[in-house]
């Protein structure tokens, strides 16, 4: 998931030059720190060299930040600061896509599970309650879904490139890749109750894992093109790679689920 926001970073814009890039909002704060005039500002490329040097730290954060994850250990503590930093980073590009997008909490619900997957990994390698860490992993993957369903039934406009996967993905007409988004958020609001009821968790668990990589992979399945490999490649296997938490964290907590189930009953 590091790799693949650090993909982003370094290869393709972020949203962040929307937001910095505001006239009516953050464009004036670039003004008064560059200690110029707007005009000045967007035609001398100032703005627009300051935010591909902010996209290009993030990337090198996540880069460390995956090489940490890969180390990262009980006793190595030092490792977890890099973390902290990509989590805070990716906080940052979400509520860029939270501010670009007209404000909608279905964006900042959709990237729970990315923003507190490095999280996770430090709790589990700090060897924290476990039941803490499992809490946490449920609402994580929960919120994950639930903003995911509020696009796709239609309480926020449906992304376009939702029913264009849906199109190419299942070769419908767009009538039917639209009803067919409604019935699959709804199932993801089914998917975010039945994971904290204990009789449903197992088959919710099922559903998120087959569910949450299908969603992911599409985004390089549906746009596969191979005469155009190498840019089908860099444009669409990140998209990829930072959705693995949405299938990765059902798996986990399935694991986690069996083991429960099959302890004796003296532990």
């Amino acid at each position: 998931m590091l790799l693949g926001h650090a993909w982003e970073c370094l290869r393709w814009k972020t949203n962040l030059g929307n937001v910095l890039l505001d006239p009516q909002g953050f464009g004036k704060v670039l003004a008064w720190y560059f200690d110029t005039s707007l005009h000045q500002l967007y035609t001398n490329r100032l703005a627009e060299n300051f935010i591909l040097s902010i996209d290009y730290y993030f990337g090198i954060i996540f880069i460390i930040a995956a090489i940490s994850a890969l180390f990262l250990k009980q006793h190595r503590k030092l490792l977890r600061w890099p973390l902290y930093l990509a989590t805070f980073c990716l906080t940052i590009l979400v509520f860029s896509s939270f501010y670009s997008k007209n404000f909608y909490i279905g964006i900042l619900l959709e990237n729970a599970a990315q923003i507190l997957t490095p999280i996770l990994l430090i709790s589990i390698t700090h060897n924290r309650n476990n039941n803490w860490v499992v809490a946490l992993m449920k609402w994580a993957i929960g919120f994950t879904f639930v903003g995911h369903g509020l696009f796709a039934v239609g309480y926020y406009p449906q992304p376009g490139y939702f029913i264009d996967m849906m199109i190419k993905g299942f070769d419908v007409h767009e009538t039917i890749a639209r009803n067919a988004l409604i019935v699959f958020g709804v199932f993801d609001f089914i998917f975010a109750i039945s994971i904290f009821i204990p009789k449903f968790l197992s088959a919710a668990l099922v559903y998120g894992i087959l569910w949450g990589f299908i969603t992911a992979i599409a985004r390089i399945t549906t746009s596969f093109n191979v005469d155009f490999l190498d840019n089908w490649i860099g444009q669409y296997l990140f998209a990829f790679m930072i959705r693995v938490p949405h299938f990765l964290i059902p798996i986990i907590l399935w694991i986690e689920h069996r083991k429960s189930i099959n302890l004796p009953p003296s532990q």
